[in-house]
């Protein structure tokens, strides 16, 4: 770290601090991503010094309005050890995923393993100086094919390289921490929707159909999936940080309830005031098809409050807005 920026940090810190606002530095990964944008916004909106990661190539069009806010270091410089080590922080909040999520990236083993070499990386860095926290995203795609409703005491039966690489990684952060005394926290991610997602999402996949007066092909829309919006997402996530310590463990995080697609696809249609017809059942569901997919969030309820959600229509407003405005 140079000098300049050191002095610019303390300056911060010193000024955030006289405002009351200022809670602590917190390493961000994944913050050029989809969940990982949000969780930058609501860090900073909460008074947190942020320190980045991203490739010296990323994108970063879903973090324009506050990049100029964070404190970057590229991954894929020699020095970005030193440099992360340089900056003292406490928290580490690890949203990246290497190698994708997609469902053509989910089965790519050699890909999906660089997440672990990854994440020791940053544990080895990070436990040098004054880390006391660790949160990290984990996936619903840890418990398998499953029908229905789940908690965290439902079996991990991983199907594909993705959720298998995610309990590995578990794994590896709760050995690690619990050596080193560092809190650590897995929050399993279900569902989630909203702006700058991929448009090929199923939500953003719909609305922009129906936008553009385009007839979407879709399944008979019977599955029932717990969806939450990204927004109260990064909010629930954001108030674990300052939580007691002593409550290291694994949780689900989710809408808490599961809502049924086809309900989803009428909002949609109401939103962008389409006429245009659905074409309910021309696709065949997949072998081995999901078709209740929720999470039991009761657990993380109990021991950090429920999470502030905003209302399904609102929050596909939100989303429709979004896509009209990139089309």
């Amino acid at each position: 770290m140079s000098i300049d920026r050191e002095i610019d940090g303390v300056e911060k810190e010193f000024e955030l601090s006289l405002s009351g606002k200022f809670r602590g530095r917190v390493v961000l990964t994944g913050a050029t991503g989809f969940i990982g944008s949000f969780l930058a916004e609501e860090l900073l909106a909460n008074g947190y010094e942020v320190i980045a990661l991203r490739r010296s190539q990323s994108d970063l069009w879903r973090v324009a309005a506050v990049q100029e806010q964070l404190h970057w270091i590229n991954v894929d410089e020699p020095t970005w050890e030193q440099q992360l080590l340089a900056w003292q922080p406490e928290y580490l909040l690890h949203s990246a995923w290497l190698g994708g999520v997609g469902a053509n990236q989910r089965d790519d083993w050699h890909n999906q393993l660089g997440n672990l070499t990854f994440t020791m990386q940053l544990l080895q860095v990070l436990a040098q100086g004054p880390l006391k926290k660790v949160i990290a995203l984990g996936s619903q795609g840890e418990y398998g094919a499953f029908h229905g409703r789940v908690d965290e005491d439902y079996p991990a039966r991983p199907n594909v390289a993705y959720g298998a690489v995610k309990i590995a990684t578990l794994q590896l952060l709760q050995t690690y921490c619990e050596t080193h005394s560092i809190e650590w926290y897995w929050l399993r991610v279900f569902a989630v929707f909203g702006p700058r997602e991929d448009r090929h999402w199923f939500v953003s996949f719909v609305a922009s159909s129906l936008l553009k007066h385009e007839v979407p092909n879709l399944t008979k829309c019977e599955q029932k999936y717990d969806y939450l919006f990204v927004k109260d997402l990064a909010r629930g996530i954001v108030q674990n940080l300052p939580a007691v310590s002593g409550l290291s463990g694994v949780y689900n995080i989710s809408a808490n309830y599961a809502t049924g697609l086809r309900e989803i696809v009428e909002h949609l249609r109401e939103l962008t005031g389409s006429a245009t017809d659905i074409n309910y059942g021309t696709l065949p569901y997949r072998p081995g098809q999901v078709m209740h997919m929720e999470g039991n969030a009761d657990k993380f309820e109990r021991v950090f409050g429920p999470i502030a959600q905003t209302a399904l229509p609102a929050a596909l407003a939100e989303t429709v807005s979004f896509v009209e405005d990139t089309l």
